[in-house]
């Protein structure tokens, strides 16, 4: 870390969260996106965001009065169509995006499904692929996102049984 990508933001740090601080991990940090990575078999899902142009976490902007986590159960659902409750907060990112430097942070949040949940496009994501969690990155494919899902998504799943 840092990680930049070709328009210059950087990824500048990465906070895990330790499961006995979940609860006020997020306290007096001035969070204002929520992302979430959607695991399947150590794979992460990424959605081709159009106004971006590049292949991402789905996510966004915290709405005046929300937590982290409704934001990211709202962005899942409108960006995706994915509807999941049941997210875990699993690190704070640190984000330095723009000319002018700006720094944010994100509330990380990953969801992991059995089998490969059903997707929507919508007006901000027009595609989904799964990405295998520390393969090699695709052109357009955001590398902030990548090291976040990197750092965030269980890679140790068990492969299906043979018959």
């Amino acid at each position: 870390m840092p990680v930049f990508d070709a328009q210059g933001d950087c990824l500048s740090s990465l906070v895990l969260v330790d499961g006995a601080m979940r609860d006020t991990f997020l306290g007096g940090v001035p969070v204002v996106r929520s992302l979430v990575a959607v695991a399947n078999r150590g794979r992460v899902l990424m959605g081709f965001h159009l106004r971006r142009q590049q292949w991402e976490l789905p996510g966004g902007a915290l709405e005046p009065g929300e937590s982290a986590h409704d934001a990211a159960v709202r962005e899942l659902a409108e960006e995706t169509g994915i509807q999941a409750r049941e997210l875990t907060l699993v690190a704070r990112a640190e984000f330095v995006l723009g000319s002018e430097a700006a720094r944010h942070w994100a509330a990380v949040f990953n969801v992991t499904f059995d089998a490969p949940p059903v997707t929507e496009a919508s007006e901000e994501m027009a595609d989904f692929r799964w990405w295998t969690v520390n393969g090699d990155l695709w052109e357009g494919l955001s590398p902030l996102d990548a090291e976040v899902a990197r750092r965030c998504v269980p890679t140790d799943f068990a492969p299906p049984a043979i018959r």
